[in-house]
């Protein structure tokens, strides 16, 4: 919970993770270093993946403050003045797995923002509303009760209707709600290892081949093609990391005939063979 007084201005870095926050009192300004802007009101909420650098700030602005600044000095933006103009809002941040980052947050939408009257009239709200309590308090088991909700709140934000929202690009949950584009996911998805071709994938949605490659690069940002290697090499990196599976597995997991192609293709895609990977994440994981 962020809680600033009269002008001032708080300045958030770059992060490969999903970033959330919603205004709880006065007018807030979010302004990105990839040049977008954008206005919140009291009960507005946005959700941003990935995002540059970026600043928020009452209109007009003030001293600029680094988060990290705010977070070693939770006072520093508040003010002796008797009636002092006053902001809060509610911020935080989902982390993924590592090695499935990039991913996921390239899929996701970058930027949603759901209005007040949206989020009071669905399930939102009450998540956000006990979000802020449970954040705003210490009892036995917090951390847990938080990372709970914040799961839950994600699935909630993500699955609300599009027309209660507004978005900069589509993606893979633009995908998922394409009544044709939905079926090749989930088949892509049920057997990443089958060697889907653009034409079968077509064939089983229903669509002509032109058609449906040009709809599917539309709605999801990426050609069929592209986004199953990416989803094979996520399945790949997800094995690696656990350990448990021989190469040949992993190697067939992704598509692959035999062990040196994969290895060929993982490095092409990673930019590092699949045992280095292995490796890196299995020491960060005892480090």
């Amino acid at each position: 919970m962020v809680e600033a007084h009269n002008a001032w201005t708080l300045r958030f870095p770059a992060v490969n993770a999903v970033v959330f926050g919603q205004v709880l009192e006065g007018p807030l300004r979010v302004d990105r270093a990839d040049g977008q802007q954008f206005d919140l009101g009291p009960g507005d909420f946005m959700l941003m993946a990935a995002p540059p650098s970026w600043t928020a700030q009452p209109p007009g602005g003030g001293q600029t403050t680094a988060f990290q600044s705010y977070i070693d000095e939770p006072t520093c933006l508040l003010s002796a003045d008797p009636c002092p103009k006053i902001t809060r809002f509610l911020a935080g941040y989902f982390v993924f797995a590592a090695e499935n980052a990039d991913l996921l947050t390239n899929l996701m939408l970058p930027l949603i923002q759901v209005h007040a009257d949206q989020v009071a009239a669905g399930r939102l709200g009450i998540l956000l509303q006990l979000l802020g309590e449970e954040a705003g308090v210490s009892r036995p088991g917090r951390a847990l009760v938080l990372d709970r909700l914040l799961e839950i709140t994600l699935v909630e934000v993500l699955r609300q209707n599009q027309s209660g929202m507004d978005t900069l690009r589509h993606g893979l949950l633009e995908g998922l709600r394409h009544p044709q584009i939905s079926i090749a996911l989930k088949l892509m998805h049920n057997d990443a290892k089958y060697p889907w071709t653009v034409s079968e994938l077509a064939r089983r949605s229903g669509m002509s081949r032109s058609a449906f490659a040009a709809r599917f690069s539309d709605t999801v940002g990426t050609p069929p093609i592209d986004y199953l290697a990416g989803w094979r090499m996520s399945l790949a990196k997800s094995a690696l990391v656990s350990g448990t599976e021989p190469m040949s597995d992993i190697a067939e997991l992704a598509g692959y005939q035999s062990v040196s192609a994969f290895s060929t293709a993982f490095s092409r895609a990673v930019g590092c063979a699949p045992t280095v990977f292995s490796r890196q994440f299995q020491s960060s994981a005892l480090g």
